[in-house]
């Protein structure tokens, strides 16, 4: 083994870090650390001065190992190896230490940051003595796309996309592309038709020669890896062939039965066999099952009898489809709060009901406005046009026991449906409600003012209620810029309700192993850095999908997404991690132990021995501490540099007690990182490793932190893991029952999992866990002792 020479540059990150901790002090007591060779402070170290004094040093002084503390690796790991790389050095001969969201954005004593920080820095040297030089495996990509969600987001990431060459699939659940935009009468700020925009686009991507849709079709599972996954589909029956179906409606002029229609939002009615919409694309008609008298009581088929083109097909079944694609892209939308959604989400509470919605029926959304707009405005109770329209927003959200965040939409639009409103009926009188106007957006200030100008009322203050009075209703509310109560009478209330994920989006997330973020959308991997790119590769991001917004900015991070996408299939080929467990054949005696606990099942035996898939292999470690023989290992990750790092993490002085706490590396990992952006504060006992997922740590690298120093153990996992909870558990209570032999309480140790937002749990765990080991105190010096002379061997 070389003799280490180890460079370790601190940063100060504009003072995010140097408010905090003193990188002075850092610098000199890192310097004195065994094998650092040259310890640095810079402001910015990511900067390219901050890059070229890695790079100079790594040169000039020969290192053979860098640690760089400064913000989370999941932010900048990639760019610091890069500069090492570009200097010659491995790039998997670098680490980063996170004294940023882990330390200094979480602590406000300068000198237990301080401490902490030098902590980690430490524990780092002492790992990156052991790293060893890696090489990631390039493989070829497929280059076909799966665009999930055919509204306008996934219908522009297609069209982007097949224009530049690539194959692309547009999987959409409903019987027609288009989604709610194609719902819309006009849009804001312009007042351009939303068909005239829309229907273009969606009869281009029928016609594309490189783009398949693919109708009434959700995916049901995903597999593989980064550019080459496999996306199960499941794709039901329309019972009518698209392919014969002429669209002529004479199956719909004689079927018996009519059902609520929904793309007019239950305002009409239409035939159990329709058209979804006039400009539907596919443009062939659909049998709704639910309500067909065949399916339900076995007779009818009279659009069948009737169909001049053969085209009704009740015999079609459900298909199963695999498409295997090199890149997917979630294009899922929203769906707009109502009764029942209502409940589900909060507590029994319908945020609807207090407005009279379901009660009146001159009490509609803002999406069934949209629809009376294009049916010729009228009051949906008696067909007369509304001269006094009350336009009520922030319907359920931005408020404490309700949705939280803003729509986004939802101001702009009711000034658009009042601008709408008075071109109708010059004589009408719009007045909006609102809590704050949310003018944000290119014109959008203008628009407003427009409004004003044309003497649309704006009253801020919420409504409290809608009261139903004959024709006519009744709007109670707070003007709170007059400081005065509100009682008028209207003709027609409009309601803005929150915009929540669409459903559907936590199973999907979960087939993708993506993040979703505390408001339930699809969370970007990093939101300035890389707002499109999941954590997954290979899987982006756009629209609604990822929260609220308007079609400009769907239309802005579409094209953004189709570029990463086309970026990264352009390439030819992907990178795979050379981070794997790997199996010593000479202390292997192939019991077996470690087929059952593979959660990736890549290992088996041949007859050469047992052997690990490096390609299914996904890196986790779980096989590494059950094997009795101690015949795996896990590179990046091995028992040397864990050891190491543990020990370097936990020994320093002090009174107060030691926490180590064990994240999984991804999500548990981004978790607590969140709490650090979000700047909630925890205890300056804990100190943090991120490891593959916690069924790596064994009752070695456990038993080894109480031996440095520790009082207690945290493991954290991610609840989208491989490594499941039941299997943690019985991971941890092996650990405790190890550590009983010792005299450790198994109060001491405690474990959970978490998903990405949660960092809350994350923080209360911390805070809970470090009052119980402050309570109990800490471990006894002869209990330390005897864990070390068992993990020297006795010696």
């Amino acid at each position: 083994m070389k003799k280490p020479k180890i460079g370790v540059y601190n940063c100060h990150c504009g003072g995010n870090i140097s408010d905090t901790v003193e990188v002075a002090k850092v610098k000199k007591d890192i310097s004195k650390c065994p094998g650092v060779e040259v310890c640095e402070t810079y402001e910015y170290m990511c900067s390219k001065p901050g890059q070229d004094m890695i790079e100079r040093d790594i040169k000039e002084r020969k290192l053979n190992g860098v640690v760089v503390a400064s913000c989370s690796p999941r932010m900048h790991l990639d760019t610091f190896r890069g500069a090492g790389k570009r200097a010659g050095l491995n790039p998997y001969l670098l680490d980063m230490a996170n004294i940023r969201e882990q330390c200094s954005w979480v602590h406000d004593n300068k000198q237990l940051a301080t401490n902490k920080a030098t902590d980690l820095i430490r524990g780092l040297t002492e790992r990156v003595q052991h790293l060893e030089p890696l090489e990631a495996r390039n493989m070829p990509v497929n280059k076909d796309v799966a665009v999930i969600g055919g509204g306008i987001a996934g219908i522009l990431a297609s069209i982007e996309l097949a224009d530049k060459g690539y194959k692309v699939y547009l999987v959409e659940r409903d019987p027609s592309i288009g989604g709610h935009m194609a719902q819309l009468s006009k849009t804001f700020p312009t007042l351009d038709c939303s068909a005239c925009i829309l229907t273009p686009k969606m009869v281009y991507v029928s016609q594309h020669p490189n783009i398949e849709i693919i109708d009434m079709a959700e995916p049901v599972a995903v597999s593989g890896s980064p550019g080459n996954y496999e996306v199960d589909l499941r794709i039901r029956p329309r019972y009518v062939d698209k392919e014969k179906c002429t669209a002529c409606g004479e199956c719909a002029k004689v079927c018996p039965v009519k059902k609520v229609n929904n793309h007019e939002e239950g305002l009409t009615q239409e035939k159990c066999i329709h058209l979804p919409f006039k400009q539907a694309v596919p443009a062939a008609y659909v049998i709704d099952k639910e309500h067909c008298l065949w399916f339900d009581k076995g007779v009818c088929r009279v659009c069948e009898k009737f169909c001049k083109g053969k085209a009704v097909a009740f015999d079609q079944k459900e298909e199963k489809r695999q498409l295997k694609v090199g890149a997917i892209i979630t294009c899922t939308g929203y769906q707009q709060l109502d009764a029942e959604l209502s409940k589900e989400l909060l507590n029994g509470w319908n945020a609807l009901s207090q407005y009279g919605f379901g009660l009146h029926p001159d009490v509609v959304t803002n999406l069934q406005f949209e629809r009376l707009m294009l049916q010729g405005m009228h009051k949906p109770s008696n067909g007369k046009p509304p001269k006094k329209v009350a336009f009520v927003l922030c319907v359920g959200s931005r408020m404490d026991h309700g949705i939280q965040y803003c729509c986004k939409i939802g101001c702009m639009n009711a000034i658009k449906q009042s601008l709408l409103l008075l071109k109708a009926f010059p004589e009408a009188e719009p007045w909006v409600f609102y809590t704050d106007i949310r003018a944000h957006g290119k014109g959008y200030e203008e628009f407003y003012s427009k409004a004003r100008d044309h003497n649309v009322k704006f009253i801020r203050g919420r409504v409290a209620e809608v009261v139903p009075d004959g024709d006519h209703l009744i709007v109670r509310a707070e003007d709170t810029i007059l400081g005065r109560h509100i009682e008028e009478t209207f003709d027609l209330v409009v309601l803005s309700p929150a915009l929540l994920p669409n459903t559907g989006t936590s199973e999907l997330s979960k087939m993708l192993r993506v993040d979703l973020g505390e408001d339930g959308f699809f969370l970007e991997r990093h939101h300035k850095l890389r707002p499109v790119d999941s954590k997954m590769e290979g899987v982006y991001l756009a629209g609604c999908a990822l929260g609220p917004k308007d079609i400009r900015e769907t239309t802005i991070e579409t094209m953004a997404t189709a570029s990463k996408v086309a970026t990264f299939l352009g390439r030819g080929e992907v990178s795979v991690s050379p981070e794997k467990a790997y199996i010593t054949p000479e202390k292997c005696n192939g019991c077996g132990v470690c087929f059952t606990h593979c959660p990736a099942k890549a290992i088996e035996s041949t007859s050469k021995g047992v052997v690990i898939n490096s390609i299914s292999c996904t890196g986790c470690g779980v096989c590494v501490p059950k094997c009795p023989a101690e015949a795996i290992d896990l590179t990046q990750s091995s028992d040397a540099q864990l050891l190491a790092q543990v020990k370097g993490t936990i020994e320093g002085p002090g009174e107060s007690p030691r926490i180590l706490a064990f994240l999984e590396k991804t999500t548990a990992y981004g978790s607590a990182d969140l709490a650090g952006q979000t700047r909630v504060p925890y205890s300056s006992n804990v100190r943090i490793i991120s490891v593959p997922s916690t069924g790596r740590v064994g009752s070695k690298h456990v038993l080894q932190a109480f031996a440095s120093g520790a009082d207690g153990v945290i493991l954290i996992e991610g609840d989208d893991s491989q490594f499941r909870e039941d299997g943690i558990r019985d991971h941890v209570n092996s650990i405790k029952k190890e550590l009983g032999k010792f005299g450790i309480e198994s109060l001491r140790v405690i474990s959970t999992t978490t998903t990405l937002p949660q960092y809350d749990k994350v923080v209360n765990l911390f805070q809970t866990f470090d009052e119980r080991i402050t309570k109990m105190g800490r471990v006894a010096p002869e209990k330390r002792h005897k864990i070390a002379q068992t993990l020297a061997g006795g010696k």
